[in-house]
């Protein structure tokens, strides 16, 4: 079991990231992609949605597109929900053994946290990404607003996604990837824009390696 751990603050673009990434892992034949259904007929892949709220509203959108959504409610995955978590990702890998499973955290979690909890806790783990979307339009809003919560996030990814560069003229996005790189200069960086769609090999590169 695969797992895609997707961060960052809220509004920044995860749960449309997190779609894209579902549909070309399940609808691609490429090497390292798992088709829709696994040979037993039990999902490839599955999705994880944290909601702080009482009822989920990103995770309509997921279920909409034909997708096995999983949802936690009422906390934090990084602190107040991290038992609930390390249970479902359990029940999952002996329930539905699917290759993939992406979560999407709250906008206020730290990612290190939540890999923390899994490689502690869960079994069964073949690999864990931790991808974190940055908001290029409001950079230096969330920067100076919170610091510690961006930096917190975005120090320990494995893959940086800067998300929204197509609301910025290009010299404003390079001043952005610059200072988004001062704080992780190792993780895989892309500059993308999800409403203008993510290149498929963004995906293949930044996902499986290749």
């Amino acid at each position: 079991m695969n797992i895609l751990l997707f961060g960052g603050f809220l509004g920044s673009g995860k749960t449309s990231l997190i779609l894209q990434a579902a549909k070309q892992l399940v609808e691609t034949g490429e090497e390292g992609f798992s088709s829709r259904q696994s040979e037993s007929g039990k999902p490839s892949l599955v999705i994880i949605e944290n909601e702080v709220g009482e009822t989920g509203i990103d995770d309509k959108i997921l279920q909409a597109e034909g997708l096995k959504v999983r949802e936690l409610f009422a906390g934090c995955i990084c602190c107040t929900l991290n038992a609930e978590l390390a249970k479902c990702l359990q029940e999952i890998r002996e329930e539905l053994s699917p290759h993939w499973v992406i979560i999407e955290t709250t906008g206020m979690a730290f990612p290190a946290k939540v890999v923390e909890t899994i490689t502690k806790y869960v079994q069964g783990i073949d690999s864990l990404k931790t991808i974190v979307v940055a908001d290029a339009e409001r950079w230096d809003e969330l920067v100076a607003v919170m610091p510690g919560l961006i930096e917190g996030q975005i120090s320990k990814a494995d893959i940086i996604l800067l998300n929204k560069t197509d609301c910025l003229e290009p010299g404003q996005v390079d001043n952005v990837a610059k200072s988004v790189r001062k704080i992780n200069s190792s993780a895989r960086f892309y500059a993308i824009s999800a409403q203008q769609g993510v290149d498929p090999q963004i995906w293949r590169e930044a996902v499986v390696g290749k």
